[in-house]
């Protein structure tokens, strides 16, 4: 009877340490985006990149970027260029799913439009990242998708 008191008093210091870690792991970071933008972009090149206006991010993902509390996006003007780059901070309210579907969208889209005739960036778009972390969004396709991942991590 006394193994069986013990196993339930385990079980019960397992599941409040997963609550605690649940409860925290989706906390607002304090961190403001620039000094996040600027890790994350020192992690991957961005040279053929190019800071796009809100219309540009209006157009690539449905949605108005005032709906967030601030958004970076780096893009290619070339269409044959897929790499690119977007950093979100979502507001307290915003659960960012439906960001989450439209970059989901809008890669499947550049999957199915690049799959044909351009092997290379075909697969930029197959190890692209997207994470939502600390109350931002992080969305990044490139060559080196995992060092911009680790970058972000840090700097939250």
């Amino acid at each position: 009877m006394n193994k069986l008191r013990i196993k339930e008093a385990a079980c019960v210091v397992v599941l409040l340490v997963f609550i605690l870690v649940l409860s925290t792991q989706n906390k607002q970071s304090s961190a403001d985006l620039q000094s996040v933008f600027d890790a994350v972009s020192g992690a991957v090149d961005v040279s053929a990149l190019e800071d796009c206006a809100e219309s540009r991010f209006k157009k690539e993902f449905g949605l108005d970027a005032q709906e967030f509390d601030d958004v970076r996006y780096l893009a290619s003007d070339d269409v044959m260029e897929v790499r690119e780059l977007l950093l979100v901070k979502l507001p307290q309210d915003n659960d960012g799913q439906a960001l989450l579907d439209r970059i989901k969208a809008s890669v499947n889209d550049k999957a199915e439009l690049f799959a044909g005739y351009a092997p290379e960036q075909s697969g930029y778009l197959e190890s692209y990242v997207l994470l939502q972390r600390s109350g931002y969004v992080l969305y990044v396709v490139s060559d080196t998708p995992d060092e911009a991942v680790r970058a972000f991590k840090k700097a939250l």
